[in-house]
């Protein structure tokens, strides 16, 4: 038997996201995967350890309809957005979200298209699900070129902080997309809690955008894998169509709901993460040679006007075991992304950078 000649074509090309590297031994900083420095607060742990029972043994609500009103009463009742039940969906994650919208919308030969640099996972699935990918290079400070306003598909993902960079898009440009591109929008706001900027709004007014968000970076539940889509209600129902029927697990909505619970402290303490990311810009701006983008994310991006000097750095901080992100793709070269972590991590790397900084600049 030859295996390969039994995959699936549009796997035989097929490369697999690789996430940051994950150390397996303690006294390592992990500044590479843009995960929340602070643990869940003891309120969602205690919540967590009461819903440990009996209910173990049952299979969760494949409706997570608790979860679906809380988001809409209680998380989102600020954000001037959708309130029907049935223009939520709840996903294994954000990446879950992402991968349904493919079931629902691409066969082979759609065209779907994406920005450059982003999250990579988009290209992926593009790939995965055997779509052509078209590529539009964002202008050099990393906003959308007007370009894309011609753009034609069935898919469009738009970064919103967007990673690599941080840069949140403009509900203005968002809007322009949306009534510009003949498919579907959508973008993907992760992120968007470090931000001031969201275009949940914007799906009062156009039938053809996805916001999809995620319980794992603001929230702290990365291992719990839960994240959530908002669209119009007739695109929903194709999702939950083709999701699998017991796709987020009953500890996730439990810690989910209790999120959303106590989100006015959960996001009082996110504020330090923003005070530590702009801490730190002020901090890195200071030295020779380099320079820190603006970001609206947990995260920040430094470019090295000497491009020679961005892996020694990357190497030099392994050696002292702290983790941030290098890309070794075109027009990245140049750039590393490190996550914010906590004053005392924060601290512990701008000491190392500037031991490394010593030697290089």
């Amino acid at each position: 038997m030859e295996l390969n000649e039994l995959l699936r074509k549009s796997l035989r090309k097929y490369s697999a996201y690789e996430p940051g590297e994950q150390p397996t031994e303690d006294g390592w900083l992990k500044l590479n995967t843009n995960e929340n420095p602070f643990p869940p607060i003891p309120e969602i742990l205690k919540d967590i350890k009461s819903a440990i029972n009996e209910k173990l043994r049952l299979y969760p609500d494949p409706t997570s309809f608790e979860l679906r009103k809380e988001i809409l009463n209680v998380l989102l009742r600020d954000k001037d957005t959708l309130t029907n039940r049935n223009s939520i969906f709840i996903g294994n994650g954000s990446d879950e979200v992402l991968d349904v919208i493919f079931k629902i919308f691409i066969d082979p030969g759609d065209e779907v298209v994406i920005f450059y640099p982003t999250y990579g996972f988009y290209k992926v699935l593009g790939t995965l699900y055997n779509a052509k990918i078209t590529e539009i290079q964002l202008t050099d400070d990393f906003s959308i070129p007007d370009s894309a306003f011609n753009a034609k598909g069935k898919l469009m993902f738009i970064n919103s902080p967007n990673n690599p960079n941080g840069k949140s898009v403009d509900n203005e440009t968002i809007l322009k997309l949306c009534e510009s591109f003949p498919g579907i929008v959508l973008v993907d706001e992760a992120y968007a809690d470090f931000s001031n900027l969201t275009c949940l709004s914007l799906l009062k007014k156009v039938k053809n955008l996805i916001v999809n968000r995620s319980f794992s970076k603001s929230f702290s539940l990365a291992s719990l894998r839960m994240g959530y889509a908002l669209a119009d209600p007739e695109i929903i129902k194709e999702m939950n169509r083709v999701k699998l029927p017991y796709n987020t697990n009953y500890l996730g909505q439990i810690a989910a709901l209790s999120c959303i619970k106590h989100s006015n402290k959960i996001f009082e303490r996110n504020k330090k993460i923003i005070e530590e990311r702009d801490r730190l810009t002020e901090i890195l701006n200071k030295f020779e040679g380099i320079s820190v983008l603006p970001s609206d994310s947990n995260f920040i991006f430094i470019k090295f006007e000497d491009k020679s000097k961005t892996l020694q750095f990357v190497w030099d901080l392994k050696e002292m075991k702290i983790l941030v992100r290098h890309f070794s793709k075109p027009g990245l070269y140049n750039y590393i992304r490190v996550t914010i972590g906590m004053e005392e991590d924060n601290n512990k790397f701008i000491e190392a950078f500037q031991k490394i900084a010593d030697k290089y600049l």
